[in-house]
């Protein structure tokens, strides 16, 4: 961006200049370059962004019931469900039948679960950090509010 062009320049010339200024298309790309540096750096761990948000919810609100796992990560019950049956292989996540309800499952993270959160927090963390290098404190905040109030613009609009 210059002061003469005030349209913000991407790493490529490839994009259509409507979309460079698009909002919903800049979101949507940062998004995919920030998964693709999380994934990349949880590798190192064995894990992925996917297998990520589980270990998360589990180690931020301890054991949860699978369907809940499903309704705080807005995925769908058979992604779940293959999400979880990797961790549990991985030794990360055990699941136990509930007492009052046989179609119910509570899960919750092994030692070895939390130790992968917490290496997959400060990679989020370290991303999340290269992501605003070199902006103010204001700044920082200034995108957060601006995309936060993007987002719930888009769910108002999606109902």
């Amino acid at each position: 961006m210059t002061d003469a062009d005030p349209t913000p320049t991407l790493a490529s010339e490839y994009i259509n200049p409507e979309a460079a200024v698009a909002p919903g298309y800049l979101a949507n790309h940062a998004s995919r370059v920030f998964n693709r540096l999380v994934d990349a750096r949880l590798r190192r761990h064995d894990l992925s962004l996917a297998l990520l948000g589980p270990l998360l919810w589990l180690s931020w609100k301890g054991p949860l019931l699978q369907r809940d796992l499903v309704r705080l990560s807005a995925v769908k019950q058979p992604a779940m469900v293959a999400l979880l049956d990797k961790l549990e292989a991985a030794g990360m996540i055990e699941r136990e039948a509930s007492t009052t309800d046989r179609r119910a499952a509570t899960v919750r993270l092994t030692d070895r679960g939390q130790d992968a959160a917490a290496a997959g927090r400060i990679v989020l963390l370290e991303v999340n950090a290269e992501a605003v290098a070199g902006f103010a404190p204001e700044e920082t905040g200034a995108v957060v509010a601006l995309l936060s109030r993007l987002i719930e613009n888009l769910e108002r609009s999606g109902t």
